[in-house]
């Protein structure tokens, strides 16, 4: 009896915790970290973990054996958890019995708004991928992104088989610090654009936003292997598409500056006289090194090249409407134009990304975005590049990487987000 009274208690703490607030973040804006409840310490490590024990979860936590018991006791009794069995200790001890996380007793979408329609995902407890849905068109048009999103959650949630606790997504351009608008996208020409509450609205679903290679930094940490040797403790994720944004996870918690700015490596100046940008600047990152940087530059050069040497070189076909896929069909076949473009954006990137290292010191860079399908191409000047500008100490042990997650990263980073901004009670409470 006085266990169950304690369990109760425990619920209802919960309960009025999540009536206080039902998505109270791991880590403010401000980059100081939120104290966690008992169930959410308990929970975040049963996340992180294959598989633990009671013991284990006291060794790590510093809480009490009792606190431990009754919380995972109460896991139990909502179906989050499971026994799986037993483990024997070292030097003759008692056997421990085994818990394990039930990823999929609660669910979550994940989507990204991207330069072709948009792409979502029902994934788990552990931002682990279900099943995908998506819809292709050519808009801008804010109102064609949201009914694509509407159709990709209406389609995820027929699939379910648990419940769906919320929708997170990456979007384009400048989200505002509470995730719930898109403030600017230059690539997009949206200004304070709510997409949060109008999705809300739509499916029924709390949601939340960030910038998408805030959100996709999320996705590359979370689906990190336990056998990878790289060191994600300072992990930085830089996106190169329709524009060039980094993300940042600092010891499991994403980074996002004073008002959710921090990230903005496209508008940063690599040529202080160079073309005037969208957002007033001359001479910035995005200009030079992006998708639209690219093809201009494949078309300068290719207008200035001499008939007789393209007559040598394979056709190139700039018709109105090329895309960056077409231009890494073309590099596939090695054409020269096509290198000499993407090479021209590694020297601007690597430009960049050297600044981003001396200044935030990663231990993991990772390129995704849909200019890293260029591949080598891309990433060998860049390396070479940030070998020759970035210093030694702040180079030292990095790893720089194409995305492993591919067009994946977005959605799951999505998921992901939604799951860093949940709180234990809320999922408890579903």
């Amino acid at each position: 009896m006085v266990k169950l009274a304690r369990l109760t208690g425990i619920r209802n703490q919960l309960c009025v915790e999540d009536s206080l607030q039902w998505t109270p973040p791991l880590m403010s804006r401000e980059g100081m970290a939120q104290p966690p409840s008992s169930v959410d310490t308990i929970f975040h490590l049963l996340r992180e973990l294959p598989e633990t024990t009671r013991t284990d979860l006291v060794t790590r936590t510093g809480l009490s054996k009792a606190t431990v018991s009754e919380i995972i006791s109460l896991l139990l009794t909502d179906r989050l958890v499971t026994e799986t069995g037993k483990r024997l200790p070292g030097r003759g001890g008692r056997p421990q019995v085994i818990v394990q996380l039930r990823a999929r007793a609660r669910l979550v979408i994940g989507a990204e708004i991207g330069e072709h329609g948009c792409r979502a995902v029902l994934a788990d407890l552990r931002a682990g991928p279900i099943t995908f849905a998506k819809r292709s068109f050519v808009s801008r048009d804010a109102d064609d992104f949201i009914d694509a999103l509407v159709a990709c959650v209406d389609e995820l949630r027929t699939q379910a088989q648990a419940p769906v606790l919320g929708i997170g997504i990456g979007a384009p351009g400048l989200v505002d610090d509470a995730g719930r608008r898109v403030a600017i996208s230059v690539p997009f020409g949206w200004r304070d654009i709510p997409f949060a509450a109008r999705i809300e609205e739509r499916t029924g679903l709390p949601t939340i936003m960030a910038n998408r290679a805030k959100a996709a930094a999320l996705g590359e940490y979370w689906q990190r292997s336990s056998r990878d040797l790289a060191d994600y403790s300072h992990l930085a994720y830089v996106t190169v598409g329709a524009g060039i944004v980094a993300g940042f996870v600092v010891n499991g918690a994403p980074y996002y500056g004073h008002v959710g700015a921090a990230g903005e490596l496209g508008h940063i100046t690599v040529e202080p006289d160079g073309p005037l940008c969208g957002c007033g600047n001359h001479g910035c990152l995005h200009m030079l090194a992006s998708e639209s940087a690219i093809i201009r530059q494949v078309c300068e050069i290719h207008a200035v090249t001499p008939e007789h040497v393209r007559a040598a070189q394979p056709p190139l076909d700039l018709h109105d409407g090329i895309t960056i896929d077409n231009l890494a069909s073309e590099l596939r076949h090695g054409h020269p134009i096509v290198v000499q473009a993407v090479e021209r954006a590694a020297f601007y990137l690597g430009i960049g990304i050297s600044n981003l290292i001396n200044l935030m010191n990663p231990s993991q860079v990772i390129i995704g975005g849909s200019v890293a399908a260029f591949g080598d191409v891309l990433l060998v000047p860049l390396r070479a590049e940030i070998q020759r500008r970035a210093l030694w100490d702040a180079r030292k042990r990095l790893s720089i990487a194409q995305s492993r997650l591919g067009d994946d990263v977005g959605p799951i980073g999505g998921a992901a987000l939604y799951l860093s901004r949940v709180s234990a009670a809320r999922i408890i409470a579903q």
